[in-house]
């Protein structure tokens, strides 16, 4: 280790939730109430292969990224603004320290110089749920590399989802398949490893990688199941992970995505879902195992209905048609949908006289508003949208043959300004 470099304790132990380090570095960060620190150990993983960084506290203030530098130095970023220094001279306080402790030097606290000791404690909660789900995609890219050939060629890992790429295409019933054997690891609980093999076994170990490496390679090995260059933490036995779910899957040209959920974050999935269940099965007064049935009982019941309402709707707009006028003709309806509406206004432009004339259904009533389209023959349909607009504050456009927008007004101040036209 150079001595720019930082000793990264989650190498020999990612259980370790707190440390003491030596602070060798440190400067304000472009953000405003940031500063970088660098340690000369740390616990915090940084931000890399596809996996978002630890959070947690550096002297008691917050720690809200942690970035690897070439030459091997994690950088911290440290929040020290918006009661930041309050928590640093805590901190301090505890560790024996007075208020000073937390004093400005140059914008830096003086508990995060350079030569003062600071406390470290890794957000677990974070932490361990990241070890869970990357300890369960090396299993399922493990699984898919051994029984079909396929390479991961992406991964990501952020506190929101977990995706993986690989470069082949499964069926359905080969990623339940697939689903189960991984639980099915997680079940017999075997070891999971990490080391750095010499040279002359890194000669004959097989192990996947998605990129070549420069420098000390760290191999992680799933017991029976999986070899992989990796420098993230991971759990040390695969019956920690729980469970391990897939929950989409995204097909495209030469592979395909699945999105995977492991640990805590598959319980909280499985108990969201389970809810909506509960929900849905009280909703369709069916039992939980048969609300996919109902629920299409109740879609086919709608879908029965809407065409019911339809039938009513070209009756209703018949009636109209049938009692409109000859000429201008400006039709009101309470309950009308759009291609209804569309129809009887078509309908009523082929009845408006030669010399020309203009015609609209609005649909909606007076507390609501209304709903319109216009339609011309031999007229500008855009005049009524214009008109509507300039007296009374409507929204709408569209062609010289038919407009359509809405109107929050009576349906006497519409007829109003319509009657000017």
């Amino acid at each position: 280790m150079n001595a720019m470099s930082t000793e990264r304790l989650y190498d020999a132990d990612p259980y370790l939730r707190a440390f003491d380090a030596l602070v060798t570095e440190a400067c304000p960060a472009d953000a405003a109430g940031k500063i970088l620190v660098v340690t000369d150990r740390t616990a915090f993983f940084p931000e890399g292969g596809g996996q978002s960084p630890d959070g947690g506290t550096l002297a008691g203030f917050p720690v809200t990224d942690v970035q690897l530098r070439p030459d091997g130095g994690v950088v911290h970023t440290v929040e020290i603004g918006q009661g930041g220094a309050a928590a640093g001279a805590a901190a301090g306080a505890t560790a024996g320290a007075n208020a000073e402790a937390a004093a400005v030097a140059g914008g830096i606290p003086e508990a995060l110089l350079p030569g003062q000791t600071v406390h470290g404690e890794i957000d677990w909660g974070h932490r361990f749920s990241n070890m869970q789900n990357h300890t369960g995609e090396h299993i399922l890219s493990g699984l898919m590399h051994g029984q079909y050939g396929f390479d991961n060629i992406g991964f990501h890992l952020s506190d929101n989802s977990v995706t993986l790429d690989v470069n082949g295409h499964l069926t359905d019933e080969q990623v339940r398949a697939l689903e189960t054997a991984a639980n099915e690891v997680v079940w017999r609980n075997v070891p999971v490893t990490a080391r750095y093999p010499d040279a002359a076994e890194l000669e004959t170990l097989v192990y996947r990688s998605k990129k070549e490496i420069d420098g000390p390679l760290r191999v992680v090995t799933v017991e029976g199941v999986d070899n992989c260059a990796c420098c993230a933490p991971h759990v040390s036995r695969t019956g920690e992970i729980g469970l391990i779910r897939i929950v989409r899957v995204l097909r495209y040209a030469g592979g395909m995505r699945l999105t995977i959920l492991c640990g805590r974050r598959a319980l909280a999935s499985v108990q969201s879902m389970q809810a909506q269940a509960e929900a849905v099965s009280h909703l369709t007064n069916s039992p939980q195992e048969q609300i996919a049935d109902a629920a299409a009982r109740l879609l086919a019941e709608v879908e029965a209905e809407r065409h019911h309402v339809r039938e009513l709707e070209e009756r209703i707009a018949q009636i109209h048609l049938e009692s409109a006028p000859g000429g201008n003709a400006w039709v009101f309806e309470k309950h009308l949908s759009v291609l209804p509406q569309r129809a009887l206004v078509n309908a009523l432009c082929d009845r408006l006289p030669e010399g020309g004339g203009l015609c609209g259904v609005f649909a909606g009533e007076d507390g609501s508003g209304y709903m319109y389209i216009a339609g011309g023959r031999g007229a500008d349909a855009r005049t009524v949208s214009g008109r509507l607009r300039e007296r009374l504050g409507a929204k709408g456009g569209g062609r010289p043959e038919m407009v359509q927008g809405s109107v929050q007004a009576s349906k006497e101040e519409i007829l109003r300004a319509l009657s000017e036209l």
